[in-house]
């Protein structure tokens, strides 16, 4: 069994990026790219005479998250030419941050040593841009209720937030008959969150979503390294040279992070105030061929897994220097299915244990399994 440290970079492009996003994947060396379909959601003003309902609508539009894995000092550099290949830097376009993470597998190639971002531009090794910190806030609610949450997330003025689409499994199918009471369908919801703002941002979110109730949903907090956030929260005429999101980005370069704009002064005091046994969370994410995440679920039910949530990805393969042929890498499945556990870290120890004694890195599963801390975690059955 091999283990790889890495970073994780993730990067959230509109639709209409995809193509540039893989094609600068392709020039850093990149082997392995997965991705999901999502959408990122803007606030925009509602005609005046409109005598009825809010002064804004919320719209929605088509996006992908794309994850892949360089090693950790080619990490600010992939995420500089990605950021700089898409325009995330422009309101509206996305997002890319980064996060520490080991890997576990039988065959982890997911860059050419050769390759791997050979040759960068100049204006890549000059870059004076910097990763500001942020927290990634993972939400996984009832369907139906992400855009309420969105809403909110959106008039506190912090960010756009993204939300896609999942499946509660584990915990759901232990239920019996009164699984029907707890819908299989969920919203997997998304949001870069200022350090210092997260606390106020967990708060709220657990409020509105109702995560402190039983049955309504999971919510986790992991510290990562920005380097572009969209802040397009609305989608008013433009009446300036310049819009206020790209003054606000601007200022945040010149200053070094966001905590000048934060707007919660007692943030390390709430979160002092947070019970310990919610803190230090290992996540486990287990990526496969669709369908066959099944049993290695089931197998962490077993040893303290409370429940997983799983999404659906779309895996896209470049062609090795000695790898498959092209016809071998065409007749490759590229639908994958990510399985994702959030557990304490004595459950971590005795469920790595149980994945590497799994099928999951055999035929027809042919997967690895991505261990990342997360900060803290909040639901009602962890309470």
């Amino acid at each position: 069994m091999k283990r790889l440290e890495a970073s994780r970079i993730t990067c959230i492009a509109d639709i209409r990026l995809s193509e540039r996003i893989e094609a600068e994947v392709d020039r850093m060396g990149l082997l392995e790219t997965y991705s999901e379909r999502g959408k990122q959601v803007a606030l925009k003003a509602r005609a005046a005479w409109l005598p009825f309902g809010r002064r804004s609508s919320m719209v929605e539009s088509p996006c992908e998250v794309f994850r892949f894995y360089v090693p950790r000092e080619y990490e600010r550099a992939a995420m500089v030419r990605l950021a700089g290949a898409a325009d995330l830097f422009l309101p509206g376009r996305g997002s890319v941050c980064a996060q520490d993470a080991v890997l576990m597998g039988e065959d982890l190639r997911f860059w050419e040593e050769s390759n791997l971002c050979s040759a960068p531009p100049d204006w890549v090794l000059e870059s004076r841009l910097q990763t500001a910190p942020y927290d990634l806030i993972f939400c996984i609610v009832q369907r139906g209720r992400g855009g309420e949450l969105a809403r909110t997330m959106l008039e506190m003025g912090l960010g756009a937030p993204v939300i896609s689409y999942g499946e509660g499994m584990g915990l759901r199918d232990r239920l019996g008959l009164l699984r029907i009471t707890i819908p299989q369908e969920k919203e997997l919801f998304r949001f870069l969150a200022p350090s210092a703002d997260s606390d106020l941002v967990v708060d709220v979110a657990v409020r509105t979503a109702g995560l402190n109730q039983a049955g309504q949903g999971f919510l986790s907090r992991t510290p990562v390294r920005a380097l572009a956030v969209n802040t397009q929260m609305n989608l008013d005429r433009r009446r300036h040279v310049a819009s206020m999101e790209q003054v606000i980005s601007t200022l945040d370069q010149l200053r070094g992070s966001t905590d000048w704009r934060r707007i919660s002064a007692a943030a390390r005091r709430h979160h002092a105030a947070r019970p310990p046994e919610r803190e230090g969370m290992v996540r486990f994410s287990l990526v496969c061929e669709s369908g066959t995440g099944g049993p290695t679920v089931q197998a962490a039910m077993e040893v303290g897994a409370r429940g997983a949530t799983l999404s659906r990805l779309s895996r896209r393969m470049k062609e090795s220097l000695d790898g498959p042929g092209p016809e071998e890498a065409a007749m490759a499945s590229c639908a994958r299915e990510c399985c994702e556990l959030i557990v304490t870290p004595a459950v971590a120890r005795r469920l790595e244990e149980t994945v590497i004694k799994s099928d999951l890195f055999e035929k027809p599963a042919n997967g690895f399994v991505e261990i990342a801390p997360v900060h803290d975690a909040v639901t009602y059955a962890g309470g």
